[in-house]
């Protein structure tokens, strides 16, 4: 793992590689920070945090645009992750600056497994079901791990028990998992559906 220190801005989201998302900037901690983001093209970490405490694990994000500014001087912005961390150290001030900072290892992608076979072909039989074509991403014989999240739209919650699994057999079980679910609920949906046409 690469360990390095970034910019922090803790909340309650969790995003994966690719994944985006928009952020209202108002606090004037995290305004200097925009700040700096523009000026020197950093990128900064989002620590994920649940019910106020600090998970210990984030992803590592660029502002992919201003999308408005305000008169007030907060701001919208539409971000992208790049990467997920493991977080060290947090500190309630990075040096000089107004904001948090903190020491993280970055977790390399290729670390985390690409798939098996099997659990390829229970995906796409999944996605013929749902949505009558296989998803593009996973049409790449690179698939990995978390491309399949990211089809799957695992919730928050999900997404950090992937990254926090130990080995690549627990996450492919995690997956299996949800993949199951989403089988069942197809199931019922079309239970449900078949009632009401009778009816």
């Amino acid at each position: 793992m690469q360990k390095t220190q970034i910019a922090l801005f803790p909340l309650q989201i969790f995003l994966l590689p690719g994944e985006r998302t928009r952020l209202h900037i108002f606090e004037d901690r995290y305004r200097q920070l925009l700040q700096d983001c523009e000026n020197t093209s950093i990128s900064f970490g989002i620590p994920y945090a649940l019910n106020g405490y600090l998970t210990g694990y984030g992803c590592v994000v660029k502002v992919v645009q201003i999308v408005e500014r305000h008169a007030n001087g907060s701001a919208d912005i539409e971000i992208e992750a790049e990467q997920i961390f493991k977080l060290n150290q947090f500190y309630m001030r990075m040096g000089d600056k107004l904001y948090p900072g903190g020491d993280v290892a970055i977790i390399d992608e290729q670390d985390m497994g690409l798939i098996s076979d099997d659990l390829m072909k229970r995906l796409d039989a999944l996605f013929l079901k749902e949505k009558g074509k296989i998803d593009k991403k996973l049409l790449s014989p690179f698939t990995g791990i978390l491309d399949v999240a990211q089809v799957l739209n695992l919730s928050e919650a999900e997404k950090l028990s992937l990254i926090k699994a130990g080995t690549p057999e627990k996450r492919e079980r995690l997956i299996t998992n949800v993949i199951k679910l989403k089988e069942k609920l197809l199931e019922q949906e079309k239970s449900i559906r078949g009632e009401i046409f009778l009816n």
